[in-house]
């Protein structure tokens, strides 16, 4: 088993120059976030990381709940979505601990900065092995697509922010490549364990990647997927252990840490009267925000079911996703960004709609295909979630690294189709077509999405 996982994440001789070229760039975009923050989320000792860190950190729908886990150990995620998450943060959180003692210096900026990096280089890395064994792309290909996947702004943002979603992002590409590589050559075997070890992993990261873990071994077993047995180790056993750990968590960390920010927070409202008038301000801004939630719970107060549909798929959910607005840039629509912003440039949607109808075209072209079906089903669950019933839909661009990956995986088998019918001139100027398109929208949106992060992150 050992060298399984040894082969799997070591680095193949023709990715090692991408490879690298991938971490620099990584690099370079995590220490320009880092920078912005250096001075005050390096402070250590007796102080208070949560106000610190919410107080200062300000990335569009980001939550800095991770930056706080590794400087003092709290569970602070929503247990219904993240059910294990602050566990599995758990021993980075002992080793930064570790690192206040003997320097004096908070390091969780750091060590989640090496997190993001080390996982961006993998997703991209899986994402060129899916593109080049799974769907057959020569490598110049995959090398293209995986860097048009790398300059959508919001992956671009996912692989800096300190929220999970480069973990999903990490774990959701590492099982399409497992379950690709077995589709293609029905000889691989997964065993039911490393299944069942993915699935616990995703679930304890976000429970909605639960769903999508299930599809693909349904989509890589069939009908033995169903054996009892099987589905006995591969889905019953860890959606239990995620449902133990999230009742043990819930009773013995969850509860008493919410007690005491309640107790906390009114304590501060007794002493400090313009504490007490933010706060309320603050609810109430909350409250008319979500006034047309279906209802008050931590879940369906976010769900939607009177937002524009169009105009979120516009501006949002492909608009924002793969190209930043330049007005209210990187700002929370929980607190000052309007849930619809339009570009400046008409451009900035013909790219956009550009890219949306090669997604159509290639889905279309590979509709027959088995694993592009799993990839679109994993594409319908967030288009159901999002788009249909309305979850998250205010700020569903900090989503994108749940689904995005679908968009070069389907240009993949639009270019492999054209280059299967490239015998005469004008279907051979098509594929060289294509991959002046790709080209030229990889260009434009690291131009666009690159200079407005640099600026963002230069500004303070």
């Amino acid at each position: 088993m050992m060298k399984a996982i040894l082969k799997l994440f070591s680095i193949k001789k023709d990715e090692r120059w991408a490879a690298l070229v991938l971490t620099c760039y990584l690099v370079v975009l995590n220490v320009l976030a880092i920078q912005q923050y250096l001075e005050e989320f390096t402070c250590s000792g007796h102080i208070g990381f949560y106000s610190l860190f919410f107080q200062s950190f300000h990335l569009s729908g980001f939550d800095p709940f991770t930056y706080v886990i590794l400087s003092e150990w709290r569970s602070l995620y929503v247990l219904s979505r993240h059910p294990l998450l602050a566990l599995f943060i758990y021993p980075l959180y002992a080793f930064n601990s570790c690192l206040m003692e003997l320097t004096g210096v908070n390091c969780a900026i750091f060590i989640w900065g090496v997190v993001l990096v080390v996982l961006g280089t993998y997703s991209f890395l899986f994402l060129k092995r899916i593109l080049h064994e799974v769907v057959g792309c020569d490598r110049r290909d995959c090398w293209l697509l995986v860097a048009f996947f790398a300059s959508f702004g919001y992956i671009m943002l996912s692989l800096v922010a300190p929220d999970h979603f480069a973990l999903s992002l990490f774990l959701l590409l590492l099982t399409l490549y497992v379950c690709g590589k077995v589709l293609v050559c029905p000889y691989i075997k997964i065993s039911d364990w490393r299944m069942a070890f993915l699935l616990f992993l995703a679930t304890g990261i976000t429970t909605t990647n639960a769903f999508k873990i299930v599809l693909a071994q349904w989509f890589m077993r069939g009908r033995k997927f169903f054996q009892p047995r099987s589905f006995l180790i591969s889905v019953i056993l860890p959606l239990l252990f995620v449902g133990s750990g999230y009742v043990l968590v819930n009773e013995y960390i969850q509860k008493p840490e919410q007690e005491r920010r309640e107790r906390s927070i009114a304590q501060r409202m007794e002493r400090d009267a313009s504490f007490k008038k933010k706060l309320e301000l603050s609810h109430a801004s909350a409250k008319k925000r979500h006034a047309r939630g279906i209802s008050d719970g931590e879940n369906l107060y976010w769900v939607d079911l009177h937002l524009s549909r169009p105009r979120s798929i516009i501006e949002n959910f492909f608009g924002e996703s793969l190209l930043f607005h330049a007005d209210h840039l990187f700002e929370d629509v929980n607190v000052s960004r309007p849930i619809f912003v339009s570009y400046r440039q008409q451009w900035c949607y013909s790219v956009v709609y550009i890219v949306f109808a090669l997604l159509i075209w290639g889905s279309i072209i590979a509709l027959k295909n088995r694993f592009m079906q799993l990839c679109l089903s994993w594409l319908g669950c967030d288009v159901l979630l999002h788009l249909c019933l309305g979850f998250g839909l205010t700020e569903v661009y900090i989503m994108t690294a749940h689904w995005a990956f679908v968009i070069p995986i389907a240009l993949g088998f639009l270019c492999v189709r054209l280059q299967q019918q490239a015998k005469g001139w004008f279907t051979c100027q098509a594929v060289s077509a294509f991959r002046l398109l790709i080209g030229s929208c990889t260009l434009l949106f690291l131009a666009h999405n690159l200079h407005l992060f640099v600026t963002f992150m230069l500004q303070k």
